[in-house]
């Protein structure tokens, strides 16, 4: 099996990279904004470009995590998000669809509306709130053409970053405590987080095909961000008191609690993710072991 993987540069794309390496999987990554040894550049806006790199790698899935993530930045460069997380969605999905080529396309919770004592699972129809989740899930939509495509749903990732990544909220509560200032977080709104590896892991397993259709994946224990952050300082002997709350500005509209639930995981025989106690307990050991 030959698997290509843009945004091979990102968070979670570098991590399914590993994890397809560890299973033995040939694997090519693609970077545009973020050069990284090792991958080839891939403009996913460019159709020929696209159409050219599917044609010469002869790849048998695609797992495909390109896309402009920053709510705040979607919202205030609304031509460029849409270009990139629907024009760019659309030129793989063509690409995949000309050269027979399997697509996992990595979307996320904020196509949902956070409805109040809502849970929402596969079957759900999708109501985004700001122009973020409206190109997602259009991506969504483009990928859902193709017969055997999956569509995996995640909530907020976490996880550790190295020197030469953009720090996660996870590595920039630890560094920041670790000065012993004071840090002030959200206390509102309620996420889902999963652990970064756990995902990469999975889209690694699926890549072998049999599952298609949509598939949510997400933590099930509820936190906000202020709580979250003195679990962090409490798991990592950092001071709690230095955590305090207060409500974040935001430019685009961010659902209050936006749930997902999984009908179809333990049918599939597939894991449910970590608790957050889990989680940093992975950390813990990542961050000992220079993982």
């Amino acid at each position: 099996m030959k698997v290509i993987v843009t945004g091979a540069s990102g968070f979670l794309g570098r991590r399914v990279m590993r994890a397809l390496r560890m299973e033995g999987v040939q694997a090519q990554g693609t970077w545009s904004a973020t050069p990284r040894q090792g991958l080839m550049r891939l403009d996913i806006t460019d159709a020929r470009a696209v159409d050219t790199a599917f044609t010469e790698g002869r790849f048998d899935v695609c797992i495909h995590a390109a896309a402009r993530c920053n709510l705040d930045d979607c919202e205030r460069h609304r031509s460029a998000a849409t270009n990139i997380n629907v024009g760019g969605t659309g030129n793989v999905v063509e690409a995949c669809r000309r050269t027979r080529t399997r697509l996992l396309y990595v979307s996320t919770d904020h196509v949902f509306d956070g409805a109040p004592a809502r849970t929402y699972v596969e079957t759900d129809e999708p109501r985004p709130l700001q122009h973020y989740g409206v190109t997602k899930r259009e991506g969504e939509l483009l990928a859902l053409t193709l017969e055997d495509a999956l569509v995996l749903r995640v909530p907020l990732l976490y996880g550790l970053t190295g020197p030469d990544e953009k720090a996660t909220f996870v590595t920039s509560m630890l560094e920041q405590l670790a000065t012993g200032q004071p840090v002030y977080v959200d206390g509102e709104q309620v996420r889902y987080p999963v652990l970064v590896d756990e995902v990469a892991g999975l889209l690694a397993r699926l890549a072998g095909g049999g599952v298609r259709g949509v598939l949510h994946f997400s933590g099930g224990e509820a936190t906000t961000k202020y709580s979250w952050a003195r679990r962090l300082a409490h798991a990592f002997n950092l001071d709690v008191s230095l955590v305090r709350t207060r409500k974040e500005s935001s430019l685009a509209v961010r659902p209050r609690d936006n749930r997902l639930e999984s009908t179809r995981l333990s049918a599939l025989g597939l894991k449910a993710p970590f608790s957050l106690s889990e989680g940093m307990d992975v950390l813990r050991y990542q961050r000992g072991a220079g993982v």
